[in-house]
């Protein structure tokens, strides 16, 4: 699991300024239906502005926290270094674990924003 976010981190990193202007846009189109005239205080653009913050939460996340490289286990090294690697391999296998509740939840936010969103269409 470590070794996919790594790679995808890797991916990700040219392209995190792009996730920052996700995350900026989300924030003003959430003020926006916040503040904004009545017409677009709609439930829907709620969602959807919170669904491009996630978004962007989840792309800056997986892009800065695993783009370092992965600690290698020495076997030959000290007690203490050995402890180290193990207490940060685990720290990034927890955070890993985050990060896909996070991206599950993200899919499952994105399609109920795109439900609410055919249906206000529809009607």
């Amino acid at each position: 699991m470590l070794d996919f976010y790594h790679r995808l981190a890797l991916r990700l990193w040219p392209i995190r300024w792009l996730f920052w202007l996700l995350g900026a846009v989300g924030v003003a189109a959430f003020a926006v239906t916040l503040f904004g005239p009545a017409g677009w205080r709609v439930e829907v653009y709620n969602v959807w502005a919170m669904t491009a913050l996630l978004w962007a939460v989840l792309g800056v996340s997986v892009a800065h926290g695993f783009a370092t490289p992965l600690p290698e286990r020495n076997p030959s090294a000290g007690a203490g270094a050995r402890l180290w690697t193990g207490l940060q391999r685990g720290l990034l296998t927890l955070f890993a674990l985050i990060v896909t509740g996070l991206a599950l939840a993200v899919g499952f936010a994105t399609l109920r924003a795109s439900g609410m969103l055919l249906q206000a269409a529809g009607s």
